[in-house]
């Protein structure tokens, strides 16, 4: 009896576009009885009640953010097909290739565990899966929601993303902020707090290149305000696709508490105004899992 599963669709996510049907066709040929929805419609959740064997994400890092809150928990597996422009967990999970390829190479057996953050904010208790952070991302994130602009290619949109954080980074103004990483205490002038359970943040910035989402630790990224020209450097060699070599300490916790008074915050790719000047983080261990 073929394995039912669940395909979540973002028709909108990315450049490369593919039709329900060019995605249905390549799950049947692995022998699947797929159930589609596009989250694009309101009622997408009703799916994930009862979703079968595996959950299939279509999309880009907002799709999976968008999904995953729903499978907490759950003996589920996501099968990610990365159809957007950063792609940030994918290539953190080494997921790459075209939809046909990817479904070609899935063992429902070969499974990677996924840590979740909790944020305890302004808004609740929220889910993320990729990070928390405070300073001059959240800024790009505001600038980016304004922007209409179309771009050619997912390479051109990220160039552009990288050239508008390298402008903010020139004109931001530091903040000051207390972090409780576990025991560990840290207190200064911050341009950038990134609280990261994947390798990479924004626009493909590897910020904590060593960073494993299965392994029960956040990557506390800190970038302080005599950083600053290391950091504008940093940003330089992103947009000539140099990796990053550990250029910036990485501090590793479990259980955070940010105390700023600065105005911004970002959920995943979701900001936020920082109404209460504290945010509490902890840690679920294996909330999700991935096929790899």
């Amino acid at each position: 009896m073929p394995a039912r599963v669940t395909l979540l669709h973002n028709p909108g996510a990315g450049f490369e576009q593919y039709t329900p049907e060019e995605l249905i066709h390549e799950l049947k040929k692995k022998g699947y009885d797929v159930h589609y929805a596009s989250t694009k419609e309101d009622d997408y959740e009703q799916y994930l009640h009862a979703p079968g064997e595996l959950v299939i994400v279509a999309g880009g890092d907002g799709t999976v953010q968008k999904i995953s809150k729903y499978l907490v928990g759950r003996d589920i597996p996501i099968g990610l097909l990365p159809l957007g422009t950063a792609n940030n967990i994918a290539t953190t999970l080494g997921i790459k290739g075209q939809p046909a390829e990817i479904i070609a190479s899935w063992d429902l057996n070969r499974k990677k565990l996924f840590d979740v953050g909790i944020l305890d904010g302004p808004k609740g208790r929220k889910y993320f899966v990729e990070a928390v952070g405070l300073g001059i991302f959240p800024k790009l994130i505001q600038k980016r929601e304004k922007d209409d602009e179309e771009f050619d290619s997912r390479e051109e949109e990220l160039q552009d993303a990288l050239e508008h954080q390298q402008e903010i980074l020139e004109k931001a103004s530091s903040f000051k902020a207390t972090l409780q990483l576990d025991e560990e205490h840290l207190e200064d002038d911050y341009l950038l707090v990134e609280i990261m359970n994947i390798k990479f943040t924004g626009p493909n910035m590897d910020l904590a290149p060593k960073a494993d989402p299965g392994d029960g630790w956040f990557d506390v990224v800190v970038v302080k305000e005599h950083e600053r020209k290391k950091f504008s450097a940093y940003l330089d060699a992103c947009l000539r696709g140099i990796e990053n070599s550990d250029q910036f300490k990485v501090h590793r916790a479990k259980n955070i508490e940010v105390t700023t008074e600065c105005s911004h915050y970002h959920i995943d790719d979701d900001t936020q105004k920082n109404k209460e000047n504290r945010l509490n983080i902890e840690l679920v261990p294996h909330g999700l899992q991935f096929l790899v």
